[in-house]
């Protein structure tokens, strides 16, 4: 079997636990060949017709060309190439809007104004309603880009960004929830059933988890509540999902989701060594 992953130009060879798995699919017969996303969609055909998947991994460019990445779901699909997760899916979830469909569903969100058109009423409604420091960031994106955190007192700051970064753009305005110092929690779900959870925790005084920006990351137990969400957000896709990744915060023993990533997600496996050898598993089955 071969697989095809996706990645930048910016790391030609993704993360090393990608290629520790890829080493470790060998004993499955498995062959792993890897491609910059962006040359996919000129690719010929017959190139790509040998793979059993097309696997997006660290494609973590993609929300700044977005144009562009349409494009390659709109080969895949076209095509009818085996993309993981399939294309349709990953068009859903590239546009933050896909929160208001999980709101629908009864899915609690951090508190968050989606704001498509300008709105001059926006900030004043938000802090009205308690919120005492404000996230703002584009509706696709990714790696905190061009998301700024907000006090309540300060619109013409608000204004200025508004000017500057989203002038006929549309946005989200969320809560800035304060619990975030003591971690944001990752719980990841394969296709065979599997979880598990990664607390990531910002360096003092900072709110973005990132490795790169300081965060620090470490397992921990997956929780029952997060374990319903993982599930219903499986059943929603009907199983079609090679992997999901929720994202949020507890808040009053609630959890409240910030994202769910079914594009690109870091899986954290150099942190879970149990949870590498089930992606292996996961991946060398998908000849079955």
């Amino acid at each position: 079997m071969k697989l095809l992953f996706l990645t930048t130009a910016e790391m030609p060879e993704l993360l090393p636990y990608d290629q520790t798995v890829i080493q470790q699919l060998h004993t499955f017969k498995v062959q792993v060949d890897i491609m910059i996303w962006e040359k996919l969609s000129t690719t010929p055909l017959e190139q790509l017709t040998p793979y059993k998947a097309i696997i997006i991994r660290t494609c973590w460019n993609y929300y700044k060309k977005p144009e562009v990445f349409g494009r390659l779901l709109d080969f895949c699909s076209s095509h009818n190439l085996p993309l993981l997760n399939p294309a349709d899916i990953v068009r859903w979830n590239m546009d933050k809007r896909y929160l208001l469909d999980l709101e629908k569903e009864g899915i609690e969100l951090i508190p968050t104004a989606f704001v498509f058109e300008h709105d001059p009423s926006v900030f004043t409604t938000s802090v009205n309603r308690g919120w005492q420091k404000l996230v703002i960031k584009p509706m696709i994106s990714g790696g905190s880009y061009h998301t700024f955190v907000i006090d309540k007192e300060d619109e013409s700051g608000f204004d200025k960004i508004l000017g500057t970064y989203y002038k006929n753009r549309p946005y989200m305005l969320q809560e800035f929830i304060p619990e975030i110092s003591s971690g944001e929690v990752s719980t990841l779900r394969f296709a065979d059933g599997f979880t598990y959870s990664i607390a990531k925790v910002p360096k003092k005084g900072d709110y973005r988890v990132q490795f790169t920006y300081g965060g620090t990351y470490n397992i921990e137990k997956v929780h029952p509540q997060i374990v319903a969400l993982c599930d219903q957000i499986a059943e929603r896709f009907q199983g079609r999902l090679l992997y999901q990744r929720v994202d949020g915060v507890w808040r009053n023993n609630r959890f409240l989701l910030m994202e769910v990533e079914l594009i690109e997600p870091d899986l954290y496996l150099g942190h879970h060594a149990e949870a590498l050898s089930r992606w292996v598993k996961n991946l060398a089955e998908l000849d079955r």
